[in-house]
């Protein structure tokens, strides 16, 4: 990877990293608002969603695991369905470096090698704009837009959904190799 790599999280290293980013102003471009009591409540809230629902979780490090760009990790795993939805979350110091294009082309070939999957989804405010040219450059298609799905700084935006499937990645994927 681009001078970048994905690695296990320690959560005795890295649980104040995380909390700052997953507790940060900008928060609001991923999901809703994270409110935890203190560092103890977002370690235990981050192991039960390590647990039960975040299937993969990543750090985007440096080569030398030096600095921590962001995270990656999928959610709603489904074998049955043969997919599962895709986050890629950049500090902001970092978001213009297309790391987060990066780091998407790698957490999702290596979803697609160690899974059976179909496909891979993943889903942006319309106010993000920055994330849905990610997940473009990254090569996956959006399949369309719900309407009104976020009220946030006193209007509605909508949710854009983006997926790949498999073959569409194995091509993309052949022709960055060619």
């Amino acid at each position: 990877m681009f001078g970048c790599k994905l690695v296990s999280v320690d959560l005795d290293k890295t649980s104040v990293l995380l909390y700052n980013m997953m507790t940060s102003d900008n928060q609001y471009l991923y999901s809703t608002k994270i409110n935890f009591i203190d560092i103890e409540d977002f370690r235990s809230w981050l192991r039960n969603r390590l647990e039960y629902d975040f299937h993969d979780f990543y750090l985007i490090v440096n080569a030398s695991q030096t600095i921590v760009y962001g995270y990656v990790h999928n959610y709603d795993f489904s074998l049955i369905n043969e997919n599962c939805k895709l986050v890629v979350n950049i500090f902001p110091e970092f978001q213009d470096l297309a790391i987060g294009s990066i780091a998407a082309f790698e957490f999702i070939d290596k979803l697609f090698r160690q899974y059976p999957l179909k496909k891979v989804y993943s889903t942006v405010y319309s106010y993000n704009r920055k994330s849905i040219e990610n997940n473009i450059a990254a090569g996956l298609t959006e399949e369309g837009v719900i309407s009104d799905f976020r009220y946030h700084n006193g209007k509605y935006h909508g949710l854009h959904i983006f997926s790949i499937t498999r073959e569409k990645f194995d091509s993309v994927v052949k022709g960055v190799m060619n």
